[in-house]
């Protein structure tokens, strides 16, 4: 019995003395492992280069190793250090000199447009379901003349009750230029027919149409086009379109669009894209909303509001709606408001350009020989919807422009909002960077304005159609003229604004930025040209200021989301050649410390 007394006394003062020691020993052994490590980390990539971002002007950081915990980026530095944060669950993926970049940011695509165009065979057949169900019948028209577009709106009406719409959308010609509301009546007298041309601002209504639309607006919305007495002739062109679009005719189901978005948006994580920008109409942020809410939406969104999109009454609107900038989740938030175009797009898209250089030539598709600001059709809200957005404290983001002078007038306007209540700081936005002068380079840096450029624009057809068209001294000094603005202190951001393929994706568009080589093989702008480094920010760290995330996107620093993007080349590399980085393939996609696509290997 002693000896047991003896046993049980021994046993306990150790446990007591174990536990007295235990924090000096949980010390002791911490003082081996990294500061960083509480837990160990989920997943280390080694062996690599890793491009960091974490400064704000080249040359970029390039190191060895990365660790990634809970989501966000627990360390860099080389693989010396990172390998200790590893644990016996951690996975831990060799590189074998393979690089690693932050999560491509597109600041300026439309997933929402292209979606409905790349999976239309089944999207039409819900859409038009969709629109059945509210009463209306979407139609497909000929429009090879006169004749035959009012022959289909006849049959179309002659088989629907006069409850029902008549409904179709078109790109335009010179026959829908030609139609009234009186032909429409004639083959259409019991039915609401709409036809929206091109972009929501262009349409052609019948008489039942407008009367539904003067009732609920009157006469204060703009763009019912009228004749020389004063009564309108059923043309549509101005804010009274994007108003028709949004407001009157009937949205479809977010439920039916949610499916075909999210199928849009993993096409862009598979090409490296994390974080993209782009405008949304109410039941587009529906959508979106529903599958970010089902833990579905496969990348983060940034995203700037329509309501501002030619909206006559967008000071009553946001009275009611509130400041949501910023607000969102870590997969969608609201970056601004998009406002109404200054003017068109590019030489042979129409011809509305808003420029100052005369045409020397047209080209097929222009039909405004002196090109069309958009801001100065009568009551079309313009430069004052930024006036309202800057007073409710927002900014202005996502907004199309291409001429020089609708630029200027931007850059106008963003100068009396400021004048007002200051802008400065606040990353307003300007698009495109398609026909940028001296002047607008100067007073976007004094602004503070954020850029966001489009290479695809500049390659597939715009810089070789306003050399043509302007003159070739424009196509080499203002189109896309990122060097001019980045040595003159401007903030620019990268955007594809594209679907197609190779055109959209980043690697293709950093060798754009490099060489300045068109679609045609020639070279504009060279002296415009950028290094690799400044091409690799745009895409990533600066775009993180576009998209008001500077603190948790664009680099991989620790705390910072864990996006990335594993390539198969390092484009820092001298030893791939200028015109070969598009060839640099993507390996995988990670999204918040999750493999999004493609694939990492864990070491057996």
């Amino acid at each position: 019995m002693s000896n047991k007394r003896h046993l049980v006394v021994g046993v306990s003062n150790l446990v007591s003395l174990l536990l007295f020691l235990g924090p000096f020993l949980w010390v002791s052994q911490a003082q081996d492992l990294p500061p960083e490590v509480v837990n160990y980390a989920d997943t280390v990539l080694y062996n690599g280069h890793v491009l960091t971002m974490d400064r704000d002007r080249p040359p970029i950081h390039v190191t060895q190793a990365i660790a990634l915990r809970d989501g966000r980026v627990l360390a860099v530095g080389d693989s010396d250090r990172i390998l200790p944060m590893a644990g016996p669950d951690t996975v831990k993926v060799d590189l074998e000199g393979r690089a690693v970049i932050p999560g491509i940011i597109d600041t300026h695509s439309h997933p929402n447009r292209y979606a409905l165009s790349h999976y239309k065979d089944e999207y039409n057949l819900a859409y038009v379901q969709s629109l059945r169900e509210q009463g209306v019948r979407y139609v497909n028209i000929r429009w090879e003349s006169k004749e035959t577009a009012l022959s289909d709106f006849k049959r179309v009406a002659e088989n629907v009750s006069p409850q029902e719409w008549i409904y179709t959308t078109f790109r335009g010609n010179a026959t829908s230029r030609a139609l009234t509301r009186y032909d429409l009546d004639e083959v259409a007298p019991d039915n609401l027919l709409y036809v929206m041309i091109g972009s929501a601002t262009q349409g052609i209504a019948n008489t039942k149409m407008l009367d539904k639309v003067l009732e609920a607006y009157g006469d204060r919305v703009p763009g019912i086009l009228r004749d020389d007495k004063g009564v309108p002739t059923g043309q549509i062109f101005g804010a009274v379109g994007t108003v028709i679009d949004q407001e009157v005719v009937p949205r479809v189901s977010p439920k039916v669009l949610a499916p075909f978005l999210k199928r849009e948006l993993e096409e862009w994580v598979a090409i490296g894209v994390t974080t993209l920008s782009t405008r949304l109409k109410g039941n587009e942020v529906t959508a979106y909303g529903l599958l970010d809410r089902a833990g579905e939406l496969p990348l983060r969104l940034g995203y700037s509001h329509e309501i501002g999109r030619s909206n006559p009454f967008l000071e009553r609107a946001l009275k009611r709606f509130g400041n949501l900038q910023g607000h969102g989740t870590e997969r969608m938030w609201m970056i601004g408001i998009s406002i109404g175009k200054p003017d068109g797009n590019g030489p042979g898209s129409r011809g509305n350009v808003c420029a100052t250089p005369p045409k020397k030539v047209m080209l097929p598709g222009d039909i405004y020989p002196e090109g069309l600001c958009e801001w100065d059709l009568p009551g079309e809200p313009g430069a004052d919807a930024v006036l309202v957005v800057n007073r409710y404290g927002y900014r202005v983001s996502g907004v199309h422009t291409f001429g020089d002078k609708g630029f200027l007038m931007m850059l106008d306007a963003f100068d009396q909002a400021n004048q007002e209540e200051s802008i400065l700081g606040r990353s307003f936005g300007l698009d495109h960077g398609m026909m940028v002068s001296p002047e607008i380079v100067e007073k976007s840096v004094r602004l503070g304005v954020t850029w966001s450029l489009q290479p695809p624009m500049f390659y597939r057809t715009y810089a070789a159609g306003v050399s043509r068209v302007y003159g070739e001294e424009y196509a080499h000094r203002w189109m896309l003229p990122v060097k001019s603005l980045l040595d003159a202190g401007a903030k620019v951001s990268y955007g594809a604004d594209t679907h197609d393929d190779p055109l959209r994706q980043p690697m293709f568009n950093l060798e754009v930025l490099v060489t300045r080589r068109v679609k045609d093989g020639r070279v504009f702008g060279p002296r415009e040209a950028i290094d690799r480094d400044s091409a690799l920010l745009m895409m990533t760290r600066w775009g993180a200021d576009y998209v008001l995330r500077n603190d948790e996107l664009g680099s991989l620093e620790p705390g910072k989301l864990a996006d990335l993007v594993v390539l198969d080349k390092n484009p820092l590399d001298r030893n791939v050649a200028d015109e070969d980085l598009s060839e640099i393939k993507i390996l995988a996609t990670v999204i918040a410390g999750e493999v999004a696509y493609g694939s990492l290997t864990a070491d057996n």
